[in-house]
């Protein structure tokens, strides 16, 4: 598990937030994880998401994202649609494919939905320092 310290203010115990995220990055094409070292607990749900990846992405319509990016008062390019952001009352999970690696995405699952914001700024640094590294 990966458990990442974030300044909040007004957060219990000196100012610190605590995130449960664990990361694991899996291929899009055969939806199997490439590196999961010490997912412990969460092992189970990066596999399962995982296995998602071939379908959820062998029939998105590159054009139907055009078309959302348009409405929603885009330029029309995708580019805003970075990664998808699946929700449930426990967890919240995260796929986001990186652009240095085509066909590779990084997989985040993190244990409750009260910081969306703050797990979706946690799994873009850690997109940063891959795409960078």
């Amino acid at each position: 598990m990966n458990i990442v310290p974030l300044r909040a203010n007004g957060a219990p115990e000196g100012g610190t937030l605590q995130l449960d995220i664990t990361y694991a990055l899996a291929s899009m094409r055969t939806g199997s994880l490439l590196d999961a070292e010490g997912a412990g607990e969460a092992q189970e749900q990066l596999e399962g998401l995982a296995a998602t990846l071939p379908d959820l992405f062998g029939t998105v319509d590159t054009g139907s994202l055009d078309r959302i990016s348009e409405r929603l008062g885009g330029d029309g390019e995708t580019e805003n649609f970075a990664e998808i952001l699946l929700i449930s009352p426990e967890h919240t999970h995260v796929i986001q494919p990186l652009v240095a690696r085509p066909g590779v995405a990084l997989l985040a699952v993190s244990r409750g939905t009260s910081s969306i914001g703050l797990v979706l700024s946690a799994v873009r640094a850690r997109l940063d320092a891959l795409e960078s590294g």
